[in-house]
């Protein structure tokens, strides 16, 4: 008798049965948690982007036609599938973050990546909605409060919030007006009821459209996590001293904005200036909060990274000048002076409140702004650089 005919003599058949139908549980069981453990890693696996994004990245306006979510951003989709913003993040690398965020630069500044040495143009509504619900989706993490994209999407996402510095040092200092809902402005909205100004541009140039970020907490968020990388660091710090420089050699000899009264005093130009000191607080202190959380370089050496990738130091002109150009521009400005280079050089581009009374002061002298004025616009330069720099 063959060795299972023993066994079913000795064992009851409904025993037998039970005995087989363990066995088989348990293959089952050693098939399928192996299978089980590899969807949930999966789950977290990242992923390229979508194959999409190649023609996108070569053709800014359909780029910004397939990924514009609508005058109400309602329309997320195509820009959630591009960044990943739900499910297993993007991969970092030339099919992951970096096709990603190319298509995301050529659908918000009109111009390919490879092409942002050319002149800018206006944004159009389509391009300031991408740049929008950009914000929206990665300002929020996939499992926390905090966004959590790849770094390797800060690159791109610097060169967009540098294409609209006027609108990003807005939102991180001020935020959107209570009363504006939408996504975008032109300059003839943004002008005020009674003509005396314009909320979203100092000097409008008459065909910008400006992005609206959504809660200025949102954008605030995000340019912290870009600041992490110090080539991303270096072109915010770039565009924003650009800025700075521009709106300084516009103003009066009185360092008023054209147009207002001597009774006005220069509370519009106290606010234009704690703009630009909130926004390098702000990334001085984000770089220092990403090297402690170590998601950059030891400071020493994000620091000495940012002097080889700046373009160098901003000056206003010694005169007023009267031409407006689009706020597209302002971060393609070319620098007047190099940053130079060792560790003196660091030190001192690194310090925001070097750079941003270095160039206060000369502009003053140059000028020849009242001495009490200029020191009570130091004054406040200085208050607004200090509050923002200890947020964190």
């Amino acid at each position: 008798m063959s060795l299972l005919g023993r066994i079913r003599g000795a064992v009851p058949r409904r025993v037998l049965l039970l005995i087989v139908g363990g066995v088989l549980a348990l293959a089952l069981v050693a098939v399928l948690v192996p299978l089980l453990v590899l969807d949930e890693d999966d789950a977290e696996a990242c992923r390229q982007a979508p194959v999409s994004a190649r023609a996108q990245a070569r053709d800014p306006e359909r780029a910004a036609k397939a990924l514009d979510p609508g005058p109400d951003i309602t329309r997320t989709g195509p820009l959630k599938r591009l960044l990943h913003t739900t499910g297993a993040p993007l991969c970092d690398g030339a099919d992951g973050t970096q096709l990603a965020g190319r298509a995301l630069v050529a659908a918000t500044t009109g111009r390919t990546a490879d092409d942002q040495h050319k002149p800018a143009r206006p944004h159009t509504e389509r391009s300031a909605r991408v740049a929008h619900a950009a914000v929206l989706l990665l300002s929020k993490g996939r499992k926390q409060y905090l966004p959590d994209f790849p770094l390797g999407l800060n690159p791109y996402l610097a060169r967009m919030f540098a294409a609209y510095i006027q609108d990003t040092s807005r939102s991180v200092a001020y935020g959107a007006p209570h009363d504006w809902q939408h996504p975008t402005a032109t300059d003839e909205e943004a002008e005020f009821g009674d003509g005396s100004g314009n909320w979203a541009t100092p000097f409008p140039h008459g065909h910008d459209v400006h992005v609206v970020f959504p809660e200025f907490e949102r954008a605030q968020k995000v340019v912290r996590r870009v600041a992490a990388s110090p080539r991303a660091f270096a072109m915010l710090y770039d565009a924003e001293r650009a800025r700075f420089a521009w709106y300084l050699e516009r103003l009066t000899d009185d360092a008023q904005e054209p147009g207002d009264k001597p009774k006005d005093g220069v509370m519009s130009t106290e606010m234009e200036l704690e703009e630009s000191a909130t926004l390098v607080a702000e990334l001085m202190a984000a770089r220092t909060v990403a090297v402690k959380e170590g998601l950059a370089p030891p400071l020493a050496q994000f620091d000495r990274a940012v002097l080889r990738h700046t373009r160098g130091l901003y000056h206003p002109a010694d005169h007023q000048v009267r031409s407006r150009p689009s706020a597209a521009t302002l971060a393609q400005r070319r620098p007047d002076a190099s940053a130079g280079s060792g560790k003196r050089a660091v030190q001192r581009l690194m310090d925001g409140r070097v750079q941003l009374f270095a160039v206060f002061d000369a502009w003053a002298r140059d000028r020849g702004i009242p001495a009490g004025r200029a020191e009570r616009l130091r004054i406040q330069l200085d208050t607004r650089y200090a509050n923002s720099l200890n947020l964190l």
